[in-house]
């Protein structure tokens, strides 16, 4: 009987490693919290110390952010910060996030207005440009709504070489 015990005590801790496993390594954004912040993200593709950004890929974010107030518009505000400077990432950085948004409890398109105290998931892949330097950076992804932002995290990641044809 003890073994039953020790074999399954053994197989719910790798299950809820393999489950862990996948958790992008999300920060908070300085002075701003966001309730349980790291469960709400995942970025893809992504270790559990950093992600690898690879050129002539896309790289895909999804989360879940619960807005405080009616949000009539959503922006995203992407950047890298690299040696303390913000460089947008084109394409994505300054452009409306209001079609990438569903209703988190039906997955059904929830375009602006958002309500209040409601869930949603949003959904954004981009492209890695060939022409971005291969150097580790600070991805920081801010949803705002024209004043502050309604949901803000910050990921360390590394942009690496496209992979090699053959």
């Amino acid at each position: 009987m003890n073994k039953l015990y020790l074999t399954i005590a053994i197989l719910l801790a790798v299950a809820i490693l393999v489950v862990r496993s996948d958790e992008t390594p999300s920060e908070q954004c300085p002075g701003q919290e966001f309730d349980n912040l790291r469960e709400r993200i995942q970025v893809l593709p992504c270790s559990k110390s950093r992600c690898k950004l690879r050129k002539g890929t896309n790289t895909t974010v999804i989360f879940k952010f619960k807005p405080k107030q009616v949000v009539h518009k959503l922006t995203n505000d992407v950047y890298a910060m690299i040696a303390g400077i913000p460089l947008p990432f084109i394409g994505v950085a300054g452009v409306s996030a209001c079609t990438q948004v569903k209703h988190a409890d039906t997955g059904e398109t929830a375009p602006c207005p958002l309500e209040a105290n409601k869930e949603y998931v949003y959904t954004n892949s981009f492209h890695i440009e060939s022409f971005y330097p291969q150097v580790q950076l600070r991805v920081h992804w801010g949803l705002n709504d024209g004043k502050e932002d309604v949901v803000c995290f910050e990921v360390p990641a590394i942009i690496t070489a496209a992979s090699k044809k053959n």
